[in-house]
């Protein structure tokens, strides 16, 4: 070996560096590879660190987080054997194969016939729901699959195998990442051009380095002068002629415009109160018939139990759950004999239902051959006539019945979900918040959780996390909770002491929390990060810091866990030390549990605060301390040995609340809302807990009604217009529906419902509506009254995440009123302005008139479709249905009398709706049982003559132009070309709608891109508001003054107006503020983006300046919300991918630029809590394919009913967010000229000009860069830069804990007393000793008096 420690040098071939640059070039290029089919289709990428599958570590489609998120989700089926488990394993790691395109698709899963025979020879004894795999498939191993809901194939190129999973699957350098690539061949390229060749002059090797960084330097970046002030004009004026010019043309406003001015009309004045009883009614009805329904399933089961109890007992050889008939014992699991039972798609249920029966599903846990679970099985079948009835309720959804046992019956009967690896998902209705929630009520669950060293032996911490995990999940949000990790301080062998103490998980440190769904992500991310250390001497610290968040005033069931190993077992060095000078030791044994005194605390809390206890202990040493605080202050003591089955271990807990619950109350308990897990969004569950009329005190089980809050959603938001709309608490104050709040269509996970004074006051106002006797503290108490305030309101800017534009000094009214025999209040809130309401007359059908056409245009006939020239092979709308020649219109929930009805239930029959909307008889009105609000027919009538305008315009336009449309404030959606339309399609819940609004009229509001609803791919709204006519007057002594000018005034500019319009020829007058709805034209992207790269090439401008030519320069086009709607790289984006190019902040692209905007004031920066934001188990992955992610309209109707039976990972849960959103301030910045900065940050240096585009809400950004830092591999600065710049959401979990009072008023039963039987063994072997008692009860006397000595 040489003096430098490597290998003797050899003669290196120095590679010219115009082939290194290429070499680099190639890299930076990358190469196509496969896609992930099963995880969005992102692309694999190198794993070095996965921890599972580990033979997928070069190219994975899979990353830790997601392994762990779906491994859990599994358990290897009973008696499973080693090879059985290891091919179980092989098979849930398809997951990570980078193949998996091949054989997963449409969210089915190939697996090829051999790997099947093979996994089921493996497994021959292994048991699922209690049956051999070997006695019931024999060695078909195909069954076996097709069982598990897999498609069979012996095709081995097209499905999942186990040769292929043990492949290291290098196809391989195609499939690394290129920036990996780079980092990995660089030095191979320095070392072949002779940069670190360990011989020869060092700085002949500086020299040849820097030479190299000097042609990357060349390739990624160069220099040029930014464009002129003038040049930048130029191109603005450019742009906003072509831009004005192309959507004047298509939306044809002036057109839109005159036919609402000509339209026959009147005003009518808003009835309040009329709309408020109306509301309270429905939702009242809504209530009442679910409770009815729950006390109906109830009184079945009750005399169902009467009648089995009266029956003789079966033979135990006959009670066999193999036994019982299929009408009696419809197994969940299985999929169901077609010929025995009849299944089809409902919609309402947005699944494949039967309603011929209920069926069953029993949790793994549960002996299936138990003569108890035989027997419930058995009688539980009668109440099948009680659970059919729910058919004739129409706000009834899922009706069971979950027994203590853990069997739960369900109607209609459904085949239950398979998680991926095929293996039913567990489900145990014991465990499930609504069945905890009927037995114990509301409770105040503390959790004392031993974090000590010596929980790190034999599983014990494992044991522990289950256990506190379990509890965990069965809370619900009326539930509060609180953990303690105790520790304490320990020394090293050598006396050194190392500081440790208690820490409260979850992130209300000083008192009990709600147990929200992000509450409890929170604690579980804590718990999952604590490791056991320390000693046990801070655990009474511990203890009292847990007591103490207990009310002692509260009714509500008290309960305190402790989770501990039981037993003084810290190692013996913590016991001995003595004082030393020199280490800052304590005195001997001063690091000893003190277990006296945590007797002595929980007995006196038991004794003040009614709080019972529950010990369980992890270990199989057996203890004290976990039993004697149990069964001193009658509570349950569990003992656990092992890390499996650790719910059911704990079925003691949970029974042990049951028997404290008031079971003489007969209240029907209403859940908090919550999301279905079977897909049908926010539903609320009423359940009752049934007693055995034999034996008050023995729980049979709970009965549920399911109800959607779609329902309710609907009959609020639907009478939402103008800034009036409506919302929904409950007695907390939580806002429970509000348009601020997310639809629940777009619910991933149990949301946080935030207090709504966040949402309906703006810097404390209006103050009427907190103070005392305030509108929020009648709706609380449940009153009905009216309050008129003024204060600011509120108008989206465009999606939720968007932001708001508020409106200061706005005269509103609160009309409120409660749902009789609920927790619930609403309120109906009306502007002003909105108090009088312009209607349309309705228009009767003459002969000759053009017709209207449904959006459902593949229903037409043969004659029908000539006239709208009907097609399917139309490239430019990638071969959809499209009426070329027609515009169809398209009627949201809110058209129709009963929109749940409709949103809810299959599409109208088209040739109803035909009917209605081409006839000249009149239409009924919704109380005399009409089908579709009456105005409806009128707007379909007065938009139809803009069909003949669009399908004039000129071809030029045509072509540049996708959709053409109309959204009025009514629901009715007219487009051109036709073409159908999603179910839940609402013009007035689109971002582009209420970007219309948020934007002075007379500007064109243009859309940041994002993916066409209707299946185009990507495209760019411009949008304008069209309002209602002007024909009526609206107010007088309103025309003289300087601004706010009423409908019809004259005008001469828009800032007169109350509308901020002033148009007409040849007078001008001021437009109606009342809006009528919004036109709207749609680029695809490729065609926008060509329009404006036409629009930049103006004369003048050198090529090296030059958007298009010109080397280091940017031109961006950013919106109002400084989102980027132009950038050349967005063209190649792929449109199944909508996070890399939908509501992109100019912050993630230019940081540096982004903050030098908001210091010069173009833009003002605000954050808002965003409570029901959408977090990411896995980091963001780049889509790399389409295949299987754009959805046609109908595609998207149709997904529950040809959902597959493996559905994709599921990479999104809720959380709440720190929103930042920057906002243009439109005052602060003199534009004569443009904005000229240079700039500087970790990620490059330049300078920039930035103008307004006229007449749009956008600004061109030009940006010269002259140093680009970003070729440096290493630059985290930039990355972390641009994050910090930029708008978005960012996950904080301290909002949860914020925005949860635990100091609510929540109503809990009386808790009844119940001392249960308490047994422990200790090591020596005690259970319920006298003298261990004895012992204990002097103990807990006596320490008092020992302490205070």
């Amino acid at each position: 070996m040489d003096a430098l420690g490597g290998y003797p040098s050899k003669n290196v071939v120095s590679l010219p560096l115009l082939h290194i640059a290429f070499v680099i070039v190639i890299f930076c290029v990358g190469a196509q590879g496969q896609f992930c089919s099963f995880f969005g289709n992102k692309s694999p990428s190198p794993q070095p660190g996965l921890r599972n599958c580990t033979w997928y570590k070069e190219s994975s489609c899979c990353v830790n987080e997601e392994i762990n998120s779906l491994f859990s989700q599994v358990r290897i089926p009973a008696n499973s054997n080693g090879n059985c488990s290891n091919y179980i394993t092989y098979l849930m790691c398809y997951v990570c194969d980078p193949r998996q395109s091949n054989f997963y698709a449409q969210e089915r899963l190939t697996v090829c016939e051999d790997f099947c025979n093979d996994l089921l020879s493996a497994c021959q004894d292994a048991r699922l729901q209690g049956v051999r795999l070997g006695t019931r498939y024999g060695t078909n191993g195909s069954a076996y699959c097709a069982d598990r809901r897999f498609q069979v194939s012996s095709r081995t190129e097209s499905c999942f195998t186990l040769e292929e999973s043990k492949r290291t699957l290098v196809a391989s350098s195609s499939l690394l990442k290129p920036s990996i690539l780079l980092v990995l061949l660089l030095p191979l390229i320095l070392v072949l051009s002779g940069s670190f060749s360990m011989t020869g002059n060092a700085g002949q090797r500086m020299t040849s380095f820097l030479l190299v960084a000097v042609v990357v330097l060349v390739i990624c970046s160069s220099s040029s002068a930014l464009v002129t002030d003038n040049n930048i004009k130029s191109m603005a004026s450019s742009i906003q002629s072509s831009l004005v010019t192309t959507a004047g043309n298509g939306i044809q406003r002036d057109q839109l415009q005159s036919l609402y001015d000509n339209a026959q009309s009147g005003v009518e004045q808003l009835n309040a109160t009329h709309i408020l009883r109306s509301i309270e009614l429905k939702l009242t009805d809504l209530t009442k018939d679910l409770s009815e329904a729950t006390k109906a399933v109830m009184d079945a089961v009750l005399s169902a139990r009467r009648s089995a109890a009266a029956q003789p007992t079966a033979s135990p050889a006959a009670r066999s759950l193999s036994a019982l008939s299929s009408s009696v014992y419809l197994d969940a699991d299985s999929i169901f004999d077609r010929n025995q039972v009849q299944v089809q798609y409902n919609s309402t249920f947005r699944r494949h239902v039967s309603f011929q029966q209920s069926s069953v599903k029993i949790p793994e846990d549960v002996d299936r051959v138990s003569s108890e679970l035989y027997d419930v099985v058995d009688w539980s079948s009668k109440i099948d006539s009680a659970l059919k009835a729910m058919e004739t309720r129409r706000n009834a959804r899922w009706a069971y019945f979950g027994s203590e046992t853990g069997m739960y019956r369900i109607y209609p009967a459904l085949e239950w979900q398979n998680n991926f690896a095929g293996f039913s998902v567990d489900y145990d209705p014991r465990l499930r918040p609504w069945y905890i929630a009927a037995t114990s009520g509301p409770k105040i669950v503390g959790i004392f959780l031993d974090c000590s060293m010596s929980m790190e032996e034999k599983q014990r911490w494992e044991m522990a996390k289950k256990a506190v995990s379990s509890i965990l999940h069965s809370l619900s949000r009326d539930d509060q909770v609180s953990v303690v990790c105790a520790r304490g301080d320990n020394v090293s062998p050598g006396g050194r002491r190392f500081q440790y103490n208690p820490v409260v998980l979850g992130c209300q440190k000083d008192k009990m929390m709600r147990a929200t769904a992000s509450n409890r992500i929170k604690l579980l991310e804590d718990l999952d990060s604590q490791n056991p250390m320390g000693s046990g001497v801070s655990h009474r610290a511990a203890l009292d810091t847990l007591l103490s968040f207990f009310p002692a005033a509260s009714t509500c069931q008290k309960v305190l866990i402790f989770v501990t190993d039981g037993k003084d077992m810290d190692p013996d060095v913590f016991k001995n030390v003595c004082y030393d000078k020199n280490r800052g030791s304590f005195g001997c044994g001063a690091l000893k549990t003190d277990f006296a005194s945590l007797y002595s605390a929980v007995n006196t809390a038991h004794t003040t605060k009614s709080i019972h206890v529950v010990g369980i202990e992890t270990g199989m040493e057996g203890s004290t301390l976990p039993g004697t605080l149990a069964c001193k202050n009658e509570g349950v003591y569990i003992r656990l040995n092992s890390t499996s089955n650790i719910r059911t271990r704990l079925m003691p807990y949970f029974s042990y609340l049951a028997r404290l619950a008031n079971t003489e109350s007969d209240a029907i308990r209403p859940t908090a809302p919550y999301v279905d897990a079977s897909g049908l969004g926010r539903i609320i569950t009423l359940s009752r807990a049934v007693y055995d009329p034999h034996d008050a005190r023995k729980l049979l089980g709970v009965v549920g009604v399911d109800a959607v809050l779609d329902d309710v959603e609907n009959t609020l938001l639907d009478d939402q217009f103008g800034l009036s709309y409506a919302f929904l608490i409950d007695t907390e104050g939580r806002a429970i529906i509000h348009p601020r709040l997310k639809p629940s269509s777009e619910l991933v996970d149990d949301p946080v419902y935030p207090h709504i004074s966040k949402l309906e006051l703006h810097n404390g106002k209006p103050s009427a509506f907190s103070e005392t006797n305030g509108v929020l503290a009648n709706m609380v108490a449940q009153k009905t009254g009216q309050r008129t305030v003024t204060g600011p309101r509120a108008q989206q800017r465009g999606a939720l995440q968007d932001g708001l534009v508020w409106v200061d000094s706005v005269q509103f009214t609160y009309h409120y009123t409660a749902v009789k025999s609920t927790q619930y209040s609403f309120a109906f809130v009306v502007t002003k302005d909105d108090a009088s309401q312009v209607t349309l007359n309705q228009l009767s059908y003459t002969a000759g008139q053009a017709r209207n056409y449904y959006h459902e245009v593949s229903k037409y006939d043969s004659a029908n479709r000539t006239t709208i020239g009907y097609t399917t092979n139309s490239n430019n709308y990638n071969n959809l249905a499209v009426a070329l020649t027609a515009s169809t219109f398209k009627l949201a929930g809110q058209a129709f009398c009963d929109p749940t009805r409709y949103l809810l239930s299959d599409e109208p029959n088209s040739t109803l709706v035909d009917s209605y909307y081409n006839s000249g008889a009149m239409l009924a009105a919704c109380d005399a049982g009409g089908i579709f609000q009456p105005e409806t027919r009128s707007t379909v009538w007065i938009t139809q003559p803009i069909e003949a305008t669009w399908r004039a315009r000129s071809a030029a336009v045509s072509d540049e132009i996708v959709w053409t449309y109309f959204g009025s404030a009514n629901g009715v959606w007219r487009s051109f070309p036709g073409s159908r339309s999603t179910r839940n399609y609402d013009p007035t819940r689109r971002p582009w709608y209420h970007r219309a609004l948020a934007n002075p009229p007379s500007q064109y509001a243009t859309s940041s891109v994002y993916l066409d609803a209707g299946g185009i791919g990507k495209v760019v709204t411009v949008a304008q508001t069209i309002f209602q006519t002007r024909s009526v007057p609206s107010g007088t002594g309103l025309c003289t003054a300087a601004t706010g000018r009423a409908g019809n005034c004259a005008c001469s500019n828009h800032a007169q107006c109350q509308s901020l319009y002033c148009y007409g020829t040849p007078s001008m007058m001021c437009a109606n503020p009342t809006v009528a709805g919004v036109g709207a034209i749609d680029f695809r992207y490729t065609q926008f983006a060509g329009f404006m790269e036409t629009a930049l090439d103006v004369a003048g401008i050198s090529a090296s300046d030059s958007c298009s030519t010109g080397t280091g320069v940017s031109c961006l086009l950013v919106n109002d919300a400084a989102e980027v709607v132009y950038d050349k790289s967005f063209a190649a984006a792929a449109d199944g991918d909508p996070r890399s190019y939908e509501n992109v902040p100019l912050g993630y692209l230019q940081g540096a630029v982004m903050l030098d905007l908001v210091d010069q004031g173009v833009f003002n920066r605000f954050s808002f809590a965003n409570l029901q934001g959408t977090c990411g188990i896995s980091p963001y992955a780049p889509r790399a394919s389409d295949r299987d992610l754009i959805l046609s309209a109908e595609q998207v109707d149709n997904y529950f009913k040809n959902q597959g039976p493996t559905p994709r990972f599921k990479n999104e849960y809720g959380c709440p967010k720190d929103q930042i959103q920057y906002q243009r301030n439109m005052t602060s910045v003199d534009f004569t000229n443009s904005l000229t900065r240079n700039f500087q940050g970790p990620c490059d240096d330049g300078s920039y000009r930035i103008l307004p585009v006229s007449d749009t809400n956008l600004l061109l950004l030009v940006i010269q860069t002259t140093t680009n830092k970003t070729g440096n591999l290493f630059n985290f600065n930039c990355h972390i830069f641009n994050n910090i710049a930029r708008s978005g959401g960012f996950e904080a979990k301290e909002v949860a804990c914020g925005s949860d009072s635990s100091d609510v008023n929540v109503t809990c039963p009386t808790p009844v007393k119940y001392v249960p039987p308490c047994e422990f063994d200790s090591a020596g072997g005690l259970s319920h000793s006298p003298t261990l008692i004895a012992l204990l009860a002097i103990a807990v006397t006596v320490w008092p008096l020992i302490k205070s000595e």
